[in-house]
């Protein structure tokens, strides 16, 4: 019984691995690096002026 569910775990963590893989590879190819690495939510605010900001 331990030796299907050993092998039921590793099937099911392939079949992730291969899903992940071809989930990365198709959202590469629908959408380019620059659009997968910008920031939806806007520009990047500095650290400090975040803070200053924030205590107002």
């Amino acid at each position: 019984m331990i030796v299907l569910m050993n092998y039921a775990a590793w099937g099911i963590s392939a079949v992730l691995a291969l899903w992940m893989l071809w989930d990365m590879i198709s959202t590469n190819r629908s959408h380019s690096e620059a659009y997968l690495t910008s920031s939806a939510e806007g520009e990047i605010i500095d650290a400090e002026v975040g803070e200053t900001v924030a205590r107002q």
